[in-house]
């Protein structure tokens, strides 16, 4: 016999008695919606995995049954054809229709594959669940394997490589012996462990009584977490609540700098810390550490780090995400109040200087850590871009460095209030500052303005001015880069620094002196620092000459060059204060001060 000889009518009888049979075996048609259906009601009850397995199983024993049925109906010529005869049963039954195009076997090695088309199981999983990652011919998987495993004598897993189910073309399957399997056929085993629907539907209760006792119990912790919100307590009260519940060392930081934490053991602190401040992500290995993003209204408040021993467990995370909703009010409300004292400070500040009322800043002195008559300087940090103002300021606030430094930020930049020790010694402080903020930011530019240094309301106003020209000079003139500049190295130009525009300043030295600057950048020569100290010597030759350690004859010889770089008659006073004007802008615009003198013999 030869698998392509099976009729349906030579396997199907019909008795006397309106039975359907097959080899004396009762069988019934079933319309293939209502086995979607039964399916649906299974992954519905029991879920998607557990279904699977019960499905596969159910296809492993029908295909079991045939092969031991139909091996025993006829004499096949041989066993390839009794194996073929699988898929024309298949077929031929309804199911689908089964389409082998390659066998390979010998007494201990099978490889079968082939296509399954118009498999019922396929239209009907994507009729009620659309398209999977996961492919959805179970019952079919299994009767490949039952009957195949039957017939061949040894064990042998079927699998589908495609399937219309998850958006294929077409079905295709795999069969192989189990001596041969790969990792796709051993992941199949644990679907074909023998357990009754009774017993998955045990388990499934089980887990939905777990599921709704954990449910219970997050909520009675979310009304706990609200009474604590109500009662206004601390966000450390509430991290070591929520920790003692799970048992579990949490930490709340903002761009790893930790605002609060609870420990559960001295491991989990050094954990925490090798892994946020030395980024030793191998402790990820060693613990379980995860993250959760703490934000409102699109505003970053940070993040919460949670680290224990074991994995996070279905109820450790139910209590989690209630209390992250808890976190996030509260560090949201912070927020607002921190910006609204921010808000206050810059409107004081500047009302304060605009009106010199020392009756006024008593009133609201209390904002601030410095006092008008002390020793202080005005800090101006231009962020750029502008967007990522506001995380800076979130990140001083977190920072140790500026526990007692007065900040606050108006519409151009994030204004510091420096005091006494620092005031006075300002260059350690600032350096600092911007360190820290290079660290932090490594997409941001920052351009640090320092005023003068103020002992009164008024030389306050003046400090507070200064810091903000600077920082907007040093913007344009050094894009590119982070830079300082403090107002002694400023101090000859910030007059016009705040009454006229910088850009017109620039632009003025360029034009007056620009072709000097670039001839000695050019030829490596010092035609710049010789029109320097002609000037500073009030033109006087012989004194500039010794200066630079030149002959008279060819210092007049630079001189003319120089004359004619700049178009312009240095005998003259114009002349003069023009150049020496331009070089105070220029050398401002360097942020760092040059040597004035150098010895040279080049001409």
């Amino acid at each position: 016999m030869k698998a392509d000889q099976l009729v349906l009518d030579d396997l199907i009888e019909f008795d006397k008695n309106n039975e359907i049979t097959f080899n004396n075996k009762r069988m019934s048609l079933v319309p293939v919606e209502a086995l979607g259906l039964m399916r649906r009601d299974l992954i519905n009850t029991l879920g998607m995995e557990r279904a699977k397995g019960f499905l596969m199983r159910y296809g492993w024993a029908c295909g079991m049954r045939d092969g031991e049925t139909i091996a025993s109906m006829y004499q096949w010529d041989n066993l390839k054809e009794l194996m073929l005869a699988g898929p024309v049963l298949h077929t031929l039954l309804g199911v689908v229709t089964a389409v082998p195009d390659h066998i390979e076997m010998n007494e201990d090695y099978l490889y079968f594959s082939g296509t399954w088309e118009n498999s019922y199981e396929a239209v009907e999983h994507v009729e009620h669940y659309g398209f999977s990652k996961d492919n959805g011919c179970w019952t079919l998987i299994g009767y490949a394997s039952g009957y195949l495993t039957k017939t061949f004598g040894k064990d042998v897993l079927a699998y589908e490589t495609q399937c219309v189910g998850r958006g294929d073309e077409t079905c295709r399957f795999v069969a192989k012996s189990l001596d041969v399997y790969d990792r796709q056929a051993s992941k199949m085993m644990k679907y074909y462990k023998a357990e009754s629907i009774a017993t998955e539907l045990d388990r499934a209760q089980k887990e939905l009584h777990m599921i709704n006792q954990n449910i219970i119990e997050s909520d009675k912790v979310h009304q706990q977490l609200t009474n604590l919100l109500v009662e206004d307590k601390e966000l450390l009260e509430t991290i070591q609540f929520v920790a003692g519940l799970i048992n579990k060392s949490i930490v709340i930081d903002y761009y790893n700098k930790v605002i609060e934490s609870a420990f559960i053991t001295k491991e989990d602190r050094i954990s925490y810390q090798n892994w946020a401040d030395k980024f030793i992500y191998t402790e990820e290995q060693q613990k379980d550490i995860r993250v959760f993003p703490i934000r409102a209204n699109n505003v970053n408040l940070g993040r919460l780090v949670v680290i224990s021993e074991k994995k996070i467990t279905n109820r450790d995370e139910l209590i989690i995400n209630r209390a992250l909703g808890i976190f996030t009010v509260q560090m949201y409300h912070q927020w607002k109040i921190t910006q609204s004292l921010w808000k206050k400070k810059e409107n004081f500040f500047e009302e304060m200087l605009h009106n010199h009322d020392k009756e006024l800043f008593e009133k609201f002195s209390h904002l601030f850590n410095f006092h008008p008559n002390g020793i202080n300087r005005i800090l101006a940090i231009k962020v750029m871009p502008e967007a990522k103002r506001k995380e800076v300021m979130h990140f001083f606030k977190h920072h140790p460095l500026l526990e007692n430094i007065d900040y606050f930020y108006n519409k151009n930049n994030v204004m510091m209030i420096l005091t006494e020790s620092i005031a006075k010694s300002p260059h350690p402080f600032v350096q600092q500052i911007l360190a820290e903020l290079k660290k932090e930011f490594h997409s941001a530019k920052f351009y640090l303005g320092i005023g003068r240094s103020a002992d009164d309301l008024r030389s306050l106003r003046e400090s507070y001015q200064d810091a903000g020209s600077i920082s907007e000079f040093v913007l344009l003139t050094n894009p590119t880069g982070n830079h300082i500049s403090f107002y002694e190295e400023m101090e000859p130009i910030m007059m016009l620094l705040k009454g006229t525009d910088q850009y017109e300043l620039i632009e003025f030295y360029k034009k007056t002196i620009g072709a000097i600057i670039k001839y000695d950048l050019t030829n490596d020569t010092d035609y710049l620092i010789t029109l320097k100290t002609y000037l500073d010597f009030n033109g006087n030759l012989q004194q500039t000459a010794d200066e630079l350690h030149l002959s008279i004859a060819g210092l007049r010889y630079r001189m003319e060059r120089i004359e004619g770089f700049c178009e312009i008659d240095l005998k003259t006073g114009g002349g003069r204060f023009k150049c020496q004007l331009a070089i105070q802008i220029y050398f401002a615009s360097q942020i760092k001060k040059r040597p004035i003198h150098h010895t040279t013999t080049k001409t």
